[in-house]
């Protein structure tokens, strides 16, 4: 039963095909009435098509998912909460300081964004006659939203999403950092 289904289903297909293929010819001379009647073949076309990919898919427990993209690019996804730091840098340490919403968003991944600080470990001292009169930690604070790429030490992170309800944000690590062009918004080693 399911191979004449399968059967009846391919002979649709190629008649479909066989219509189409013949109304582009009038569609390229007369131009009105071609192109409708070519734009409801290629309609049928796609619902026969549809409906064979069901079927496929109904009969094989095992087949691939369709209409998946695929990335590539990271070797790991790193997850991190208001509070928690960063990697380290070689003299700098990085904190989760803060998620905050933008009033005036137009898109989600512009609403919601990361407020990074920065600081050095050691901070910098000025001494006269051995006294430290001055104590400077060189403290930046950088806002990142989804899709920024930022740098620390030897890898390279993008910013997948940046959740209010999870105070959290979280970061791929790129596979190939050699190949990626993106602005930076700081990187530090």
């Amino acid at each position: 039963m399911l191979v004449l289904l399968l059967g009846l289903l391919a002979c649709v297909v190629l008649a479909v095909v066989a219509v189409g293929s013949l109304l582009n010819v009038p569609n390229q001379m007369a131009g009105g009435v071609g192109s409708q009647l070519g734009g409801a073949a290629a309609s049928a076309q796609r619902v026969v098509s549809s409906a064979q990919q069901a079927i496929q898919d109904a009969t094989d427990p095992t087949h691939p998912p369709t209409g998946l993209s695929y990335d590539t690019e990271f070797s790991a996804l790193q997850t991190w909460h208001t509070g928690d730091r960063l990697p380290d840098a070689t003299n700098y340490t990085f904190t989760l300081q803060a998620i905050h919403r933008r009033d005036g968003a137009t898109t989600p991944e512009t609403a919601l964004y990361a407020v990074v600080h920065a600081e050095l470990r050691q901070p910098r001292e000025t001494r006269i006659l051995g006294q430290v009169i001055h104590a400077d930690s060189d403290p930046h604070d950088y806002v990142l939203y989804a899709g920024q790429s930022f740098r620390i030490g030897r890898a390279l992170y993008r910013v997948n999403w940046v959740s209010q309800e999870d105070n959290a944000m979280a970061a791929g690590i790129y596979r190939n950092p050699d190949h990626v062009s993106a602005a930076l918004v700081f990187a530090y080693d």
